[in-house]
């Protein structure tokens, strides 16, 4: 039997200025048009990266997905490689536009079915301004942001499966929590959630222990039916499912390690900068918010307390995770989103306050921010050197750069022989190099060659690579500040940018 404690609660009074009907289809078509005049921004490392790993993995290759290695799980780069079949940048930012709209629509659906129209509308308006602000990350299209609408869906599916009792939510529930895991790898929100909240009922006698015990075997099924899809199409396009594993669990355990060795000053400096986007954008207000309402319900409220778990599932998440990225707070948006609308239409009148405030503060924040970024874009740097290669290069030509300019890659489009894209893979995995010798002195050697600063830079020990590049390739010129090499005994054009003034030659 589901209690009334899970069921819609009436507003005690409905009042003029309360949110209209059309708040929510409102709030996402703002998400949405908010998101559109940024269709063409330069790509950030992870898009260029996750959009050259997905074009080409269509089948066995030498490393993990195709030709190249990343800690991510298959469902991301399945995306990533839809958007590059669609034609790159701008279909995958379209997919980004989709993801906030379900957000917000997903969690609208969660807070209206416990607290009613006006808690979903709160809740569609919060999480609105918080999917495009970027402050939180949001304008890049990265796992977190095509995560979340997973998670809003395997949040909603868990209450659904628990007012109702029906099965078929809480195996909507199972498979939702698993396709979250399959994009981002430390989202276990959904199963937080979800077994936060059986076990809440349970304890406040609002579900027997058989009906909470019979929704968790069916989220069981439902869960491991959605692995064994993502299983069978991981392994038809040649990618071992024990190798994808490695690469998203075991790898980050040891590339958590590498980052701490590499001194705390410049984790404290990205930690400053991602407390203060914590701050501004709202999610602090809707952290306290989150934080009275439970404190004011003393756990009787089974829905905040499976929000509060989840939420400091997250907090503990993000800690971890050790780049604190602004990304990274993408994942608070569900649960405190749905806290937010639950607790304004709730509650004595200064906890009413909160989420109105974190509400104002957010949307401020993101105008804000959006025109800061519409006027001052990010820098292009990258996007330039490759079109200038791109420019001066001949079919077959191959290009590495060094150490993780995806961007360049992308806009040169040319593969890489070096199966690592980003700085961090090749800390953790190739420290010393070899494989990146093995590279630069075999038969597959890159035509172009692109290094930030020296070959010895990011503390690697680049002795043997710095004595291969003197040996086999020759500078051509220096773009952005960015040094090109072009291999030995190959003729090219010189690449040129086109905005000359911050070129330099070699």
């Amino acid at each position: 039997m589901v209690s009334s404690v899970l069921a819609p609660q009436r507003p005690a009074q409905v009042r003029v200025r309360d949110l209209g009907r059309y708040a929510v289809p409102a709030a996402t078509v703002a998400a949405v048009a908010a998101r559109l005049p940024f269709l063409t921004l330069p790509p950030g490392a992870d898009e260029a990266g996750f959009l050259q790993v997905g074009a080409q993995w269509s089948g066995p290759g030498s490393s993990l997905y195709g030709d190249y290695w990343v800690d991510r799980p298959p469902l991301l780069i399945a995306l990533f490689r839809a958007a590059a079949a669609a034609g790159g940048v701008v279909p995958l930012r379209l997919l980004g536009c989709l993801a906030a709209a379900v957000v917000v629509m997903l969690v609208a659906w969660t807070a209206r079915q416990v607290g009613g129209p006006r808690a979903g509308r709160w809740a569609a308006l919060v999480a609105a301004a918080l999917v495009v602000s970027p402050l939180t990350g949001a304008l890049e299209v990265n796992g977190e942001l095509l995560a979340a609408p997973f998670v809003a869906a395997g949040v909603g599916a868990s209450v659904a499966a628990v007012r109702t009792g029906r099965v078929r939510w809480a195996w909507a529930a199972g498979a939702s929590g698993v396709a979250a895991l399959l994009v981002k790898q430390n989202f276990v929100d959904v199963a937080v959630f979800g077994a936060a909240l059986l076990a809440a009922c349970v304890l406040g006698h609002h579900l027997t222990r058989r009906a909470a015990g019979r929704l968790l075997v069916h989220a069981g099924l439902g869960a491991s039916a959605a692995a064994l899809v993502a299983v069978a199409g991981t392994v038809s396009l040649g990618t071992s499912p024990y190798a994808v594993f490695e690469a998203t669990y075991p790898f980050r355990l040891a590339a958590a390690r590498v980052v701490a060795a590499g001194g705390s000053e410049y984790a404290a400096h990205r930690l400053g900068g991602f407390v203060e986007a914590w701050l501004g954008s709202g999610l602090a207000l809707l952290t306290a918010c989150l934080v009275v309402a439970l404190v004011r319900s003393r756990g009787r409220d089974p829905v905040l307390a499976a929000l509060g778990a989840a939420a400091a599932f997250d907090a503990v998440s993000i800690g971890l995770g050790g780049g604190y990225w602004l990304h990274y707070l993408l994942q608070l948006v569900v649960p405190l989103s749905v806290a937010a609308g639950l607790v304004a239409t709730s509650g004595g009148r200064f906890v009413r306050l909160l989420p109105r405030a974190a509400l104002a503060t957010a949307s401020i924040a993101t105008v804000g921010s959006l025109a800061v970024t519409a006027v001052h874009p990010p820098s292009s740097d990258g996007v330039d050197i490759g079109r200038a290669i791109a420019a001066s290069a001949a079919p077959g030509d191959t290009l590495t750069t060094l150490y993780g300019e995806p961007q360049v890659d992308l806009a040169a489009g040319q593969r890489s022989p070096y199966e690592h894209l980003w700085s961090l893979p090749v800390k953790t995995l190739d420290p010393d190099l070899r494989e990146l010798d093995h590279v630069l002195d075999g038969p597959d050697a890159p035509t172009w060659l692109v290094v930030t600063h020296h070959v010895s830079s990011w503390g690697l020990d680049a002795r043997a690579a710095e004595a291969v590049v003197s040996a086999r390739y020759h500078p051509v010129a220096t773009l952005h500040g960015q040094t090109v090499y072009l291999l030995d005994g190959v003729r090219r054009a010189t690449p040129t940018l086109s905005h000359p003034p911050t070129q330099e030659s070699p």
